[in-house]
């Protein structure tokens, strides 16, 4: 039996003939070119997204974000403590504070009434985020309390491509909503991640940012722009994602349900290997609970009662390489620096050292999930 990573690098021939064909054309491997095209196309079709960025990172998604914000100082953003930092740190890097919200122990997810409390006269921003690619049951509601207050809502849906709510998918809620494609997430670029921008009134302004603070898309694509020469009008940064990277991620678009049909089979096995067995010993905390489309990214259980150390050393005797995930922000040093006096983060405090995400991947097969789910009830016998 070969060691059971957590998760893999995609590498399929036929993605890597795409790659091949760009390398052969000689054409630039920086861009924008052919496939970035292609997939921006790919994904208005099939998401209905309007006006998009692909970039370097999901990270630098945010980034532009915050970027394009200009908060002040005493300006807050309210996102869950249970999150990847680097939402967190493309703010504070702006001067505004942070403050955290709690979640719900069944899914990992704010409630609404999280995000409601924690609302005061200095709340700018709500990141709401979907978590191993889950998201909330009340987006609609979200949106139409941050209208109502003008707080700008921004969508975290790093790992959440191809996941659907009342028929619209993840990333149509927001002001903005970033994705990534780092070679841990469903679909794959190495690393690379997208901006969604559904606010027609930041769009020029996410077009300059995202081109390094400077109009030269305008310059160089719009005949009746107003320049001859582009300048820097804007703070901005080398976001882009390269044309090379796209060219890997290209042909994966059109693959989007093939990938979630399979990663279904994986879920749904887990599922049914432990469904009606040992409740007591763990709950699975991402069952999807909507009617509507999940792209089943991740199969996570919390325990309840057995050490997670000593169960996870367990995991890796038998060869499988399971994943505890990463720190609650308010707990980190650098969360710490810019945390504003905080609500209660109770079930936070309590699940984050008994989460534990078993394998899921594309290349994952059915027998191995049938290994895994042996080798955890036989754990949980003893």
């Amino acid at each position: 039996m070969r060691m059971i990573k957590f998760s893999t690098p995609l590498q399929d021939k036929k993605y890597f003939n795409n790659v091949k064909k760009l390398l052969d054309s000689k054409k630039s491997l920086h861009g924008p070119g052919e496939n970035i095209f292609k997939i921006k196309k790919d994904l208005k079709k099939q998401f209905g997204f309007e006006h998009v960025h692909l970039t370097n990172s999901c990270t630098a998604a945010m980034e532009i974000c915050a970027l394009m914000l200009n908060l002040k100082k005493n300006d807050e953003v309210l996102m869950p403590s249970y999150n990847y930092n680097t939402t967190a740190s493309s703010f504070v890097r702006t001067g505004c504070k942070i403050r955290y919200c709690d979640i719900r122990k069944e899914n990992l997810l704010p409630s609404f009434d999280d995000f409601k409390k924690n609302v005061n006269k200095n709340t700018k921003v709500i990141i709401v985020i979907h978590m191993q690619g889950l998201c909330v049951e009340y987006l609609d509601k979200l949106k139409n309390f941050c209208l109502k207050k003008k707080i700008i809502l921004i969508e975290d849906a790093a790992p959440a491509l191809g996941t659907f709510l009342k028929g619209k998918s993840v990333g149509s809620f927001g002001d903005f909503a970033t994705f990534s494609f780092h070679e841990t997430k469903n679909y794959q670029s190495g690393i690379g991640g997208l901006l969604v921008v559904n606010n027609k009134r930041f769009r020029k302004k996410s077009d300059l940012v995202f081109d390094k603070g400077t109009d030269r898309t305008y310059v160089v694509s719009d005949p009746n722009y107003h320049k001859k020469y582009y300048s820097w009008v804007e703070l901005g940064s080398c976001f882009r994602l390269p044309e090379l990277n796209a060219s890997y991620l290209q042909p994966q678009i059109k693959d989007i349900n093939k990938v979630i049909d399979y990663r279904g089979k994986l879920f749904k096995r887990y599922y049914e290997n432990f469904s009606n067995w040992l409740k007591d010993e763990f709950l699975i905390c991402n069952k999807y609970q909507h009617k509507d489309k999940y792209n089943y990214h991740a199969f996570t259980i919390i325990l309840k009662k057995k050490e997670r150390e000593k169960f996870l050393r367990y995991l890796k005797n038998q060869k499988i390489i399971a994943f505890i995930s990463f720190e609650a922000l308010h707990l980190s040093k650098m969360g710490k620096k810019w945390l504003t006096k905080n609500t209660n983060l109770k079930n936070t405090n309590e699940i984050i050292k008994k989460i534990v995400r078993l394998p899921m991947h594309n290349k994952l097969s059915i027998q191995e999930v049938d290994y895994i789910s042996k080798k955890v009830k036989d754990y949980f016998k003893k």
